[in-house]
């Protein structure tokens, strides 16, 4: 058992601890508002972010169009979830072969979208117009 100031000085860790535990988890700060986007700001957020060169709303390009990704997500749990996950982690495999290639001989592979490339509020916004497309 410990004594004299070795006990005192574990006391003293212990409060320290669970102290600063407790500040920081009930005082941390509260998550940023929502970003809110016009619809126009976000149509603008797929060509300033490249996602037009590969995607379409309702034509097959080199990826699958808006419209198609929506339908197929439509209904499911989790969906807006999932396609942002699906997005920033990169996908292939999921739509088509691949190995397989378009008539120009671009893989059909989605590369990931790092946060720096596309930042979170836009691309959440981007994710949720995709999943609303077909429900208007």
């Amino acid at each position: 058992m410990l004594r004299g100031v070795n006990a005192k000085l574990l006391l003293l860790a212990v409060i320290v601890l669970a102290g600063g535990y407790l500040f920081f988890t009930l005082f941390k700060a509260p998550p940023p508002p929502e970003a809110s986007f016009s619809p126009e700001e976000v149509k603008g957020f797929f060509h300033k972010f490249g996602c037009t060169n590969c995607h379409d709303i309702r034509n097959t390009l080199v990826g699958p169009s808006f419209t198609a990704i929506a339908e197929r997500y439509r209904g499911e749990k989790d969906a807006e979830e999932k396609l942002f996950k699906s997005v920033r982690e990169g996908s292939q495999g999921r739509w088509y072969d691949p190995t397989s290639t378009t008539i120009y001989g671009i893989r059909r592979v989605m590369p990931p979208q790092d946060e720096k490339r596309v930042p979170d509020a836009e691309l959440r916004a981007m994710v949720r117009w995709i999943l609303g497309l077909g429900n208007e």
